[in-house]
């Protein structure tokens, strides 16, 4: 065997992944900051290292007071990578994107209780300073269809699929359930039957005039219909609107947390026939290979593993 080919085959035995594995701990002097960079899990990266240990048959990094340092290896591997790595990647993805390094805007929307549930996870894990990229987020509103295909949005949230075209993609994000709240000292027991959901007087929440909200829905299909006094576009807003009376808001189990924190309000068990629904994320097939905006679902479905949890 030539020289050409000893060298091929040593390269095709390695794994070039864990090069870049080993470059993003080195860099962070840290499993945990490495995998929300890499966007993949704790255990998945400790087990990159030491599949790169052992290829190197080095320690290569090792622990001390201020994270991890680099053996003398690790170093001189690092520095070989510093210039070998940025031209792999123009050779293999010439455009690929690094949240860390360059800046973007993203422009998302979705109702206020998926941004009441989704936003704060999101600001804590990439608003921390260390990412160059800014979220902005949008009113939900009617046309968001059109903002999507005319490039003005990056990811519509949603929980109805029905309400956008069949050509866009969709994949699920996390599940909730329903629930109600109703004031403090409203009547209500700590459970509502069918029967009693359907007496009662309701704020129903629909950011579209005439497009039938998803517990009306699943009402419909058993043959129900539940009365309302009001409707209103947001969550933030019926919430309000239940103090001092005996309304019922029917909302989703992501905002159980803003309901006790009202003294106002209590939560109440929603009918079993409501059943869970999925949240989902949808936007224009154009982007699917879209660098910025591959890096976007994946940090989006990285906020949203731990609603599933």
């Amino acid at each position: 065997m030539d020289m050409v080919s000893m060298r091929l085959e040593k390269l095709r035995q390695a794994d070039l992944n864990l090069l870049v594995t080993f470059a993003a701990i080195a860099e962070e002097k840290s499993i945990t900051a490495a995998a929300s960079r890499l966007l993949l899990s704790q255990p998945a990266v400790s087990r990159a290292l030491q599949r790169a240990r052992a290829m190197f048959e080095d320690d290569l990094l090792i622990r001390s007071r201020n994270g991890f340092e680099l053996t003398l290896r690790g170093r001189k591997i690092l520095d070989e990578l510093e210039g070998l790595l940025p031209r792999m990647e123009n050779l293999v993805a010439p455009a690929l994107f690094d949240p860390m390094r360059e800046k973007s805007h993203f422009r998302i929307s979705g109702p206020d209780n998926v941004c009441t549930v989704v936003l704060p996870r999101l600001c804590r894990q990439y608003a921390n300073g260390r990412y160059q990229v800014q979220f902005e987020f949008l009113p939900w509103q009617s046309g968001i269809a059109e903002l999507v295909e005319h490039g003005q949005l990056d990811l519509v949230l949603r929980n109805d699929e029905g309400l956008l075209p069949s050509h866009f993609q969709l994949e699920k994000l996390y599940k909730e359930n329903w629930i109600c709240a109703v004031a403090r000292d409203s009547h209500c027991g700590d459970r509502l039957s069918l029967k009693q959901y359907l007496s009662a007087s309701h704020v129903v929440v629909s950011p579209y005039e005439g497009v039938q909200t998803i517990p009306d829905k699943q009402l419909a299909a058993l043959g129900a219909k539940r009365s309302s006094c009001i409707r209103v576009p947001y969550f933030g807003v019926a919430l309000q609107c239940l103090p001092g009376t005996e309304l019922v808001l029917t909302l989703t189990s992501g905002m159980t947390s803003v309901i006790k924190n009202d003294r106002r309000l209590r939560l109440v068990k929603a009918p079993p026939e409501l059943h869970a629904f999925h949240f989902l994320m949808a936007w224009h097939p154009r982007l699917n290979s879209d660098p910025r905006h591959v890096w976007l679902r994946g940090a989006m479905r990285s906020t949203a593993a731990a609603l599933n949890s």
